[in-house]
């Protein structure tokens, strides 16, 4: 099966030019489980729903070219969003992604994140995938995809609510942290020889069309490769530079914050969240 890759890629990639462009479309869904719904009234249950779907379902678009990606979501309008405050749903979908750009020649990335209005520029390795290919392949479009498997560790996000009364529903012990094993199966496809995805999946000899990772699952629903309008992929810039780690710190830090804030409220008292620079 190695042997088959290898003699793919080096045919695609030979009917490649180094500066060839694409651009990927990619529908998402994350699968949530509600049971910690079960003692809220209809109306909260219903009103919940409606803002896990919005939360959960999303599209993006993956520029690429030989060297590099962007990643970003589709921008559009929600008028429930909570833009640069605490959103108590990324405990439920995951922490926002972000815009993430990717230097595929020297393993790095880039990812823009907004954390309480505050813009950081997260930079590190891109961090390693330990893909063991199956020999499985299909048509996914018009392209040959083959199947590759992983397994990694994952945060089990636990989320419950306090039911006194309707104007008392507050979220109470909003995360706790508790480690998992779940397998990860990506699509991808060699006649597109660049070896990036969605999100921070990559490092396949071709370009990731479908991932499915624990709960998350991505779609990629159509690919535009050498667009008439030249694509300018750069890298994300203005903002506070941070590593991985020293982001899950300051983003820890401001959830325990928002939590100490939130009670104190319902103690009758109140305290500001910043970000100091």
């Amino acid at each position: 099966m190695k042997k088959i890759l290898i003699i793919l890629c080096f045919i695609t990639i030979s009917g490649f030019s180094q500066d060839f462009q694409g651009k990927a479309y990619y529908m998402s869904k994350v699968n949530v489980n509600m049971d910690w719904m079960k003692n809220l009234t209809p109306d909260r249950k219903a009103y919940l729903k409606g803002r896990m779907k919005t939360a959960t379902e999303k599209n993006y678009t993956l520029e690429f070219d030989s060297n590099s990606s962007y990643f970003q979501e589709e921008e559009r309008l929600d008028p429930n969003g909570q833009s640069g405050g605490f959103n108590w749903m990324q405990f439920v979908s995951g922490p926002a992604t972000g815009t993430i750009y990717r230097d595929i020649q020297s393993n790095t990335f880039t990812n823009k994140k907004e954390l309480f209005g505050k813009i950081f520029l997260v930079k590190d390795t891109i961090p390693e995938i330990k893909w063991v290919m199956t020999g499985e392949t299909k048509k996914i479009g018009i392209y040959n995809a083959y199947k590759a498997t992983s397994t990694k560790e994952v945060e089990e996000r636990v989320m419950s609510f306090s039911n006194r009364s309707r104007e008392t529903e507050s979220l109470s012990n909003p995360e706790e942290k508790k480690m998992r094993k779940v397998v990860m199966t990506a699509w991808f496809t060699p006649e597109i020889p660049v070896s990036t995805g969605p999100q921070m999946f990559g490092g396949l000899p071709g370009l990731i069309l479908e991932i499915n990772a624990d709960r998350l699952i991505m779609l990629c629903t159509k690919v535009v490769l050498n667009p008439k309008e030249k694509l300018k992929i750069k890298k994300p810039s203005k903002g506070k530079e941070v590593t991985s780690l020293e982001f899950e710190k300051i983003a820890k830090d401001k959830a325990e914050e928002m939590e100490n804030q939130w009670n104190g409220r319902r103690r009758g008292s109140s305290r500001a969240v910043r970000i100091s620079n």
